[in-house]
C-alpha cells in the first residue's frame, strides 16, 4: 500500500511540472505577440500609404503673409505657413517617419485638397464633419483658453460691455467666434497675428481677443501697461484633423498622436513658443525694427 501511494504522489508531481511547462510556454508566447504588435486597432499596417509610396507627406495648413521688404515697401503677397498648424504637420510626419512638405490651403481649399488626394492630411481649423471623400480623427487639436484685452479705462469693462463692439482678433482664431456670439459682438479678423494687435493697439477695436499665453506676455511689456485683461477665460472651438475618407488606418493614427499630445500637454508648449514669437514680433513693430 505504502509504495502504490509513492507512485500515485510522483504520478501527480508529473502532471504537475507539465502543467507548470505548458503554462509557461504559453505565456512566453502570449508576451511575445505583445512585444511586437503594434499599437492601435491597425496592427502591422502603416498609416498615409500614398505618402509612403511618394516618400514626402503632404499636409495642407493655413497661410499668413509673410512680407519682406522690397524697393522700399512691404509685399504682403509672400505667404507663409501658419506656425502652429506646421508645428502640428511637422510632429505628426516625424511620428510616421515620413518628411513633410506643407500645401498652403485655407480651410474649404485644405479640405478639397485631402479629398481629390493633393494632400494627405488637412491642419486648417476643419470642424468635424466626414464624408466618402474626408475622414477626420475625432478628438480636436485645438487647446488652450482664450482671454480679452481691454484699454484699461475704455467703455469696455465687463464681457458684457461688448455687446455691438467690434473685437480683433486673427483669422481662424478659435476664441473670436465663441466671444462674438455669447456677447453679441462683431469681429475683425486680420490675416496675421500681428496685424491683430497693431490694430487693436491703434483703437480700431473695444477688445483684442487671444491665447491667454499672448495677452499674458504682452502685459509684461511697458507699452501694455494701459491695458488689462477681463476677469475669465474664453473655451477654445474644436477644430479636427482631416485624412482620407476611408483610411481608417490614417484616421486611427492621428486619432492616438492628438490624444498623445494631449496627454504629455505638447499643445500647451507650441502654443506657449507662438505667444513667446508674437510677443517678440509686436516688440520689433513697437519699435520700428520689424517691416509691417
Amino acid at each position: 500500500m505504502a509504495s502504490s501511494g509513492v507512485a500515485t504522489a510522483r504520478s501527480g508531481e508529473r502532471r504537475a511540472r507539465r502543467l507548470a511547462v505548458v503554462v509557461a510556454v504559453s505565456l512566453a508566447a502570449v508576451l511575445a505577440c505583445v512585444a511586437v504588435r503594434p499599437i492601435g486597432r491597425f496592427a502591422g499596417e502603416r498609416p498615409f500609404a500614398g505618402a509612403v509610396a511618394r516618400g514626402v507627406l503632404v499636409v495642407a495648413v493655413p497661410s499668413r503673409p509673410a512680407p519682406t521688404l522690397t524697393v522700399g515697401r512691404v509685399d504682403r503677397t509672400v505667404r507663409a505657413p501658419d506656425g502652429y498648424a506646421a508645428a502640428l504637420a511637422e510632429d505628426i510626419g516625424r511620428r510616421a517617419g515620413l518628411p513633410v512638405r506643407l500645401l498652403l490651403a485655407d480651410g474649404d481649399a485644405a479640405r478639397a485638397a485631402v479629398g481629390t488626394g493633393d494632400a494627405d492630411m488637412a491642419i486648417a481649423g476643419l470642424s468635424f464633419a466626414p464624408d466618402a471623400s474626408v475622414a477626420f480623427a475625432p478628438t480636436a487639436y485645438t487647446s488652450g483658453r482664450g482671454m480679452a484685452l481691454v484699454l484699461r479705462h475704455g467703455v469696455v469693462q465687463d464681457w458684457r460691455d461688448l455687446t455691438g463692439h467690434p473685437i480683433c482678433a486673427s483669422r481662424g482664431s478659435p476664441f473670436a467666434d465663441h466671444t462674438a456670439r455669447r456677447f453679441g459682438a462683431s469681429v475683425q479678423a486680420f490675416d496675421r497675428p500681428l496685424d491683430a494687435l497693431l490694430a487693436f493697439q491703434a483703437g480700431d477695436c473695444a477688445a483684442l481677443i487671444d491665447d491667454e499665453y499672448v495677452i499674458r506676455k504682452l502685459l509684461k511689456q511697458p507699452d501694455w501697461t494701459y491695458y488689462r485683461s477681463l476677469p475669465g477665460f474664453v473655451p477654445a472651438r474644436p477644430a479636427f484633423i482631416a485624412s482620407a475618407g476611408g483610411d481608417a488606418v490614417s484616421a486611427d493614427f492621428i486619432e492616438r498622436v492628438v490624444q498623445g499630445w494631449q496627454r504629455q500637454r505638447w499643445l500647451r508648449t507650441v502654443r506657449e513658443d507662438e505667444a513667446t514669437r508674437l510677443a517678440f514680433e509686436m516688440f520689433n513693430a513697437e519699435n520700428d525694427l520689424y517691416c509691417h
